[in-house]
């Protein structure tokens, strides 16, 4: 019987998770991404209740793809990289005002802690996703379940549970 059987998601998740307010600076997002090398957080409102999440993909995509911003500077600065294919040109915005709410995705997925591993792996799989965001019943985060917290079950793989 693998070790996932029985364990559930609250054995595996990790329970520290860097929250952002909703109301924060990208700027202060970006710096505490670089800061602590995480790849996404969940976004909470002042309830700290789960309404978004943001990606360092979602920081990119706004940055050099929407090029959205107030200011008309990089509006007709564009930058073009080499002679490589299906690169394209990027615009970079100017994102002083900008809020985490602009850039992050009201789309989440979540799992609760009670939920059985197996069931969060299938729930992996099905989403094509790589981590479910672990809420309580307020819809409060209370840790991050990753596809590699689930890997460490398998048997071989030197689980920690």
């Amino acid at each position: 019987m693998p070790k996932s059987a029985g364990c559930l998601v609250r054995d595996v998740m990790t329970k520290s998770v860097a929250t952002v307010q909703v109301g924060a600076d990208v700027h202060e997002l970006e710096k505490m991404f670089v800061d602590r090398g995480i790849h996404g957080a969940p976004i909470v409102d002042e309830h700290q209740r789960l309404v978004g999440v943001v990606s360092q993909t979602d920081l990119l995509h706004w940055h050099y793809e929407l090029g959205v911003d107030s200011s008309s500077f990089y509006e007709s600065t564009e930058v073009r990289l080499g002679e490589q294919a299906d690169i394209g040109t990027l615009r970079v915005a100017d994102i002083r005002q900008a809020k985490v709410s602009e850039v992050m995705s009201p789309v989440t997925h979540v799992i609760r802690p009670e939920e059985t591993a197996g069931y969060a792996a299938s729930r992996m799989m099905e989403l094509g996703v790589h981590r479910l965001i672990v809420i309580d019943e307020e819809r409060r985060v209370v840790g991050i379940v990753s596809a590699m917290d689930l890997l460490r079950l398998v048997p071989g793989s030197g689980a920690r549970v």
